[in-house]
């Protein structure tokens, strides 16, 4: 999409800070709809993007609130698979591990041509690796699917956080034919200084 330069529509849920409406936009894309649950990041979503975002996804109306969209992006919650908590899965306690069910809903119904999903490293051996085999098993229904783990440090920005990237091309326009994820390095040089002014004391 990036070569071509032609303009897509996405949809960003679980929107957080923003960081797929960034990419996005960067590659031609508008957005038409966001969804987050938090109000003080809808309010900062606002601010930074000026559109106004949903709250809970479980309270939108997928036939009339979600327009049709050429990309799904979705950080969707990591909590209930991530090692730093309780790994409950799709039992968690607070129903956020349902929430992709939702994704797998707005899918059926929207039918977007891509599909982009980020959550934490470990969901791809939660439980044995079970998590991940329903995941993918679902999502192929619709779409040919790759995934790959990529840190920012992977790619020369100073900061390790691994996740796990979920692509995928609706069958039925082809899939993923030639399809790609960007190299990425296990070891390359970073330097924190490339992004912090150090004259700066109010950081």
């Amino acid at each position: 999409m990036s070569k071509n330069k032609e303009k897509f529509t996405f949809i960003d849920l679980f929107a957080g800070l923003g960081g797929f409406h960034l990419a996005m936009e960067k590659l031609g894309g508008k957005c038409v709809f966001a969804s987050e649950l938090k109000p003080d990041l809808r309010e900062l979503y606002q601010t930074n993007f000026g559109m106004e975002c949903a709250g809970d996804i479980n309270s939108v109306n997928i036939q009339k609130d979600i327009r049709k969209h050429t990309v799904l992006c979705a950080g969707f919650p990591c909590q209930p698979f991530s090692k730093a908590g309780k790994r409950q899965g799709f039992n968690d306690e607070k129903d956020r591990g349902n929430l992709f069910w939702k994704i797998m809903e707005i899918l059926e119904v929207k039918k977007p041509e891509y599909v982009l999903l980020e959550n934490v490293q470990n969901l791809e051996t939660h439980d044995n690796g079970n998590t991940w085999a329903v995941i993918k098993e679902n999502l192929e229904t619709l779409y040919e699917v790759q995934c790959d783990v990529i840190s920012p440090h992977n790619l020369g920005i100073p900061q390790h956080r691994k996740r796990i990237y979920i692509v995928g091309r609706l069958r039925e326009k082809g899939g993923l034919k030639n399809f790609q994820f960007p190299p990425h390095e296990e070891e390359i040089e970073c330097n924190i200084k490339d992004i912090i002014d150090e004259d700066d004391d109010d950081y």
